[in-house]
Order: C-alpha cells, then sequence, then structure tokens
C-alpha cells in the first residue's frame, strides 16, 4: 500500500461545470511529498461520477467513492475514514487551490511541528472571475499561535478564515473520534471550535491560495429553509461548548451573543415572505432559545435594545413574530 503525506478529500454533489477545474487544481500542485486525491460522490445525477471515473483512470493518485447521497457532512466523513495521509485538507468541488497551496501549509505544520496551518481565501464570481475590488478573507495575524488563542477570531472580521473547514491543512489525530454533524447544514459550526481547542500550534499564513466560489445555487447562499436554523444550533453548540471548558468571559459572551445574532437575523428574512414551514421551524428553535434567556441579562457583548428584541422574539409566539399572508 502506497504511503501518503497529506489526503486531499473533495466532496463532490451536482456540481459538474466545475468539477475539473477543482480537480486538476489539485492534481497540478507541486510538492515534493506524495498524496492522494478522494473523490467523494455524494450520489450526484449530473454526470460527476463519470468525470471522477476519468480522473481516476489517468492518475493513480485518484481515488473515487461512489455513495448515496446523505450531504456535505456524510460525505466529508467518509473521506476521512477512507484517508491514508498524515495531513487531512478538504476542498469543496466547485472551487479552486492556488499554485503553492499544499506545499506552503505543508511547509508550515512541518516547521513548527503544529496541527493546523491556515490561508488566506478569496472569493470568486460562479465564472471563476474575480470581484472588484477583491474580495479577500484574511487571518488576523500571521505567526504560530495555540489554537485557543485564535478562538476570540471567529467572531471579528476575517472569521471565515478560521471556520470552514477548508483553507486549512490538519494533522490526521486531530480529527480522532471528531467527525461532521450528518444531516445538518452549516456543519462547520459545530466542528469548527473543537478542531482549533485540540490544536497546541496553528500557523497562519497570510497568502491568498485559496478560491471559493459564489454561485447561485450553492449551500450557503441558497434561499431559507427549515433547515436554516442549523447555523442557530451550531452555534449554540458552541456557547456550550465554551461554558463546558470555562473559557475566558469574553469568548462566552461573544459566542453567546453570536447565537442571538444568527436567530434574529433568519428570523428578521423570514418576517419578509413567511411561510407555514418556515414558521414551524421557529416556533422549534424558540424552544432552544428559551434555555438561554437566563444569561441575558449579563451579556456584556450585547446592547440593552438587542437584549430586548431577543427576550421578546423568543417568547412571543411564532404566529404572531411571523404572521402569515392572507389570500
Amino acid at each position: 500500500m502506497d504511503r501518503f503525506e497529506i489526503s486531499v478529500v473533495v466532496p463532490i454533489y451536482n456540481v459538474k461545470p466545475w468539477l475539473s477545474e477543482c480537480v486538476n487544481s489539485i492534481l497540478e500542485q507541486e510538492i515534493d511529498v506524495p498524496f492522494e486525491v478522494l473523490l467523494v460522490d455524494d450520489g450526484s445525477t449530473d454526470g460527476c461520477a463519470e468525470v471522477c471515473e476519468a480522473f481516476a483512470a489517468k492518475d493513480p493518485r485518484v481515488k473515487v467513492i461512489h455513495k448515496k447521497n446523505a450531504g456535505l457532512s456524510a460525505a466529508r466523513n467518509t473521506g476521512i475514514d477512507a484517508a491514508q495521509g498524515r495531513y487531512y485538507a478538504f476542498v469543496d468541488a466547485d472551487d479552486r487551490i492556488c499554485p503553492g497551496y499544499l506545499q506552503t501549509l505543508y511547509t508550515a505544520c512541518e516547521e513548527h511541528d503544529a496541527y493546523m496551518s491556515l490561508c488566506s481565501l478569496e472569493r470568486v464570481q460562479e465564472d471563476g472571475s474575480f470581484y472588484e475590488p477583491r474580495e479577500i478573507e484574511r487571518p488576523v495575524a500571521e505567526g504560530v499561535f495555540c489554537g485557543k488563542e485564535l478562538l476570540q477570531n471567529f467572531f471579528g472580521p476575517g472569521g471565515l478564515t478560521y471556520t470552514v473547514a477548508w483553507n486549512k491543512l490538519y494533522r490526521a489525530e486531530v480529527w480522532k473520534l471528531l467527525h461532521y454533524p450528518e444531516g445538518r447544514l452549516h456543519e462547520d459550526d459545530f466542528v469548527a471550535h473543537r478542531l482549533f481547542w485540540r490544536c497546541d500550534k496553528v500557523v497562519c499564513v497570510d497568502k491568498i491560495l485559496y478560491n471559493y466560489r459564489n454561485r447561485n445555487g450553492s449551500i450557503m447562499l441558497s434561499s431559507l429553509r427549515p433547515e436554516s436554523f442549523d447555523a442557530v444550533d451550531g452555534l449554540v453548540d458552541r456557547y456550550r461548548f465554551y461554558v463546558e471548558k470555562d473559557t475566558a468571559p469574553e469568548l462566552i459572551d461573544a459566542a453567546y451573543a453570536a447565537c442571538w445574532r444568527r436567530y434574529m437575523y433568519l428570523c428578521g428574512m423570514i418576517r419578509r415572505n413567511p411561510t407555514p414551514e418556515l414558521v414551524k421551524a421557529i416556533s422549534k428553535q424558540q424552544f432552544v432559545m428559551q434555555g438561554l434567556l437566563d444569561c441575558l441579562p449579563n451579556c456584556r457583548a450585547m446592547k440593552m435594545s438587542d437584549k430586548l428584541s431577543a427576550a421578546r422574539w423568543s417568547m412571543m409566539s411564532a404566529e404572531s413574530l411571523c404572521p402569515l399572508k392572507k389570500d
């Protein structure tokens, strides 16, 4: 069996127009260690399976896993379970990585004996062109940090740099007994804080090495649905994790405030065009939010006006908060 230093996991579902560009950007990486590419086809119906097999037939580094559709988390977990490398990287199948991505992040980990390295990222348009002005997310600072030191950066400018799965290289042992929650959207919000908590050393590199494609059909940009509240549940999980670990009060407050901001943002969006399904989702989410109310008065990361709105929007009936339009 070949020994790979890096396993690149690519979860795939109905992204045929962008898949070849993504895979080629990985296979064209110049790096002085062997790596494998795990293409996890999550039950695609648009011809992605055939594209994957064509790559595997041409390049022995490519391995294809076909599975029944179960969502992004399940596809990533399948890749984690099949990976043979000392390090893992995740690349979404409609994105692309830049030259030097693997070598830069690998060198950063090896030189500093780090458990994770991350880089700056740039959003690109659906056709792959750059925005004007450029839309770049950078780490707050370059250097070597304890993962726990970086948790506060989740909530400020550049937070996406830290919280997403991609734009990073991880030592395999970081993922021991840790997987993405299957059947959930916004899966990164359930996992990112646990990963950073486990990493004694994280190297932040301010080089733009990952291009994230904004496209109309992507999960992150899709229209509201009941599962959109998974984003709130992920942040509530993060807040409770910080409380359990007895982290700094300002970090707990920031995580707590983030829960309410996301909840009220979603409720505000639903109020514009409520549907019975979305109103029911609010009602279900209110049980979770009501369980957080005891800490609301003492949160130092929220304005009084926001606290009052949070209390009101969690206690009034969902039907009153978002009245359905009558025919």
